[in-house]
């Protein structure tokens, strides 16, 4: 069911929880950086606005404050005095404090949110990564390939392994991965109704696995749709079945895929099935692949539905050193989007979200299950990580700039250029503040429109699939 725009916009909720904890640890990384650096802390703040709750202990305020999106530490000497001038202090105050301990104090709070990151993926892996998995009916076999060759066929099912009951594709995968260096393995199939065997020759696992394809692959059909992406803007719903790209018809998810290669930046006309009625919908894929932004290939932000799955979960052994690599890649691809974001801002725009856009997403993760929702929240640490590295005004990476600026020169910037520096820095964030908030406010009135218009494009005769 189709949420209004209201329902939309008040959907957000979810983002408290999941930006409370990733704005507690950015600011408990300079709390703790200036704390250790002996500059005085005023105010420890989790939200902002007028304080709702708080204690004082050692010449700190701690508080919870009522507006529940954002977070600060306030410290001694952090901004500029009544006339412009820096303020008269030593290195207790944050902006006379030594530069080399103010780039430490500005970049704890973005490290902060890095070894956050690393946590959640490591708490994901060891509670389990869900998977699609499927029947361990086979699909269509090359009769040049290994298992037709030795007996199986197409609509066999696979019922044991070396004597060991399977019925899940996971099942067979986890048997035939650990079993080439146990000499051959006796596969046990049903076919009509009738128990056959074949074998597996010792070393060959490996290669029946690449050629095996099980029967009941994700069909055409929308398991979900990405916020701001052109499916989602253009009316497509989750649900909706694909029947014909262009006029092709289209029977599995991964034809749909095949069918926007090259396709980018270029109509193209799905034939879409809603409450048993095909209709037309012209869609115009985008580039969206952070590895190769040149690439004429097309997404329009669909994923494929998921009727089965399982938990693939991780000992503490692998899950410590599997998080250090999913970090370092989430890493890799939130600076390429950066930066796919900067040179074409225009391009990506329908992407950019605030707070309602991320309650969306939020929301979206944690229906999919926990795994999914702490893999979401891990992202959004590092999406947090790298824009405060930004070096713009107001933003860590502006106060890492002056810094080095101040190390370079040897000698401290004026409270003058500090001003003009700030101004900049406000004049770019509150652009950015009203054209994101502009965003959030109009997407889900404008899906809505699509939603409902999508429909009543051409009626078409759905085609017969292949």
């Amino acid at each position: 069911m189709a949420l209004n725009p209201l329902q939309s916009i008040l959907s957000f909720w979810p983002v408290i929880p999941l930006l409370g904890i990733v704005i507690f640890f950015h600011e408990l990384g300079h709390f703790l950086a200036a704390k250790w650096r002996k500059v005085t802390v005023i105010k420890f703040s989790l939200g902002m606005g007028p304080e709702m709750i708080g204690f004082t202990h050692g010449g700190t305020r701690y508080c919870l404050s009522w507006i529940p999106l954002g977070g600060f530490v306030q410290m001694a000497g952090d901004s500029l005095q009544d006339d412009g001038s820096l303020p008269k202090g030593g290195p207790e105050q944050f902006l006379t404090h030594p530069w080399y301990g103010r780039i430490i104090i500005a970049v704890a709070g973005p490290l902060a949110n890095l070894i956050t990151c690393y946590f959640v993926v490591v708490i994901t892996l060891l509670i389990g990564v869900s998977q699609p998995d499927f029947a361990t009916v086979l699909g269509d076999l090359a009769p040049q390939s290994k298992p037709y060759a030795a007996g199986l066929r197409p609509d066999d099912q696979i019922t044991h392994i070396g004597g060991a009951g399977v019925t899940r594709w996971h099942e067979l995968y986890d048997h035939f991965t650990s079993s080439d260096a146990k000499g051959a393995l006796t596969v046990g199939v049903e076919r009509a109704g009738q128990p056959v065997q074949v074998t597996v020759p010792a070393g060959e696992a490996t290669q029946w696995l690449r050629e095996l394809e099980p029967k009941g692959l994700p069909q055409a059909i929308a398991g979900g749709v990405a916020p701001g992406m052109p499916a989602y803007r253009a009316g497509l719903k989750a649900g909706d079945r694909i029947l014909a790209v262009d006029g092709k018809p289209v029977q599995w998810f991964h034809e749909i895929r095949e069918s926007l290669k090259g396709r980018a930046d270029q109509k193209v006309v799905f034939t879409l099935e809603r409450d048993g009625k095909p209709f037309d919908l012209a869609i115009t894929p985008m580039r969206a692949d952070p590895e190769h932004p040149d690439s004429p290939d097309g997404t329009i932000g669909i994923a494929a539905p998921r009727e089965l799955t399982y938990k693939q979960r991780y000992s503490l052994a692998e899950a410590v050193p599997g998080a250090f690599r999913s970090t370092g890649d989430m890493v890799v691809m939130v600076y390429k989007n950066m930066w796919l974001t900067i040179t074409r801002p225009l391009y990506y725009s329908s992407a950019v979200g605030g707070p309602v856009f991320i309650g969306q997403m939020a929301r979206e993760s944690a229906e999919q299950g926990l795994d999914a929702f702490l893999g979401f929240l891990a992202m959004i640490n590092l999406a947090i990580m790298s824009f405060n590295l930004l070096p713009i005004p107001l933003l860590d990476g502006g106060h890492i700039t002056l810094a080095l600026i101040e190390g370079i020169r040897r000698r401290q910037v004026s409270g003058r250029t500090y001003m003009n520096f700030q101004k900049v820095g406000l004049v770019f964030v509150g652009t950015l503040f009203i054209f994101i908030m502009s965003q959030d406010i109009l997407r889900p009135f404008l899906r809505m429109r699509a939603v409902e218009q999508a429909p009543r494009e051409t009626t078409t005769v759905a085609p017969t699939p292949h």
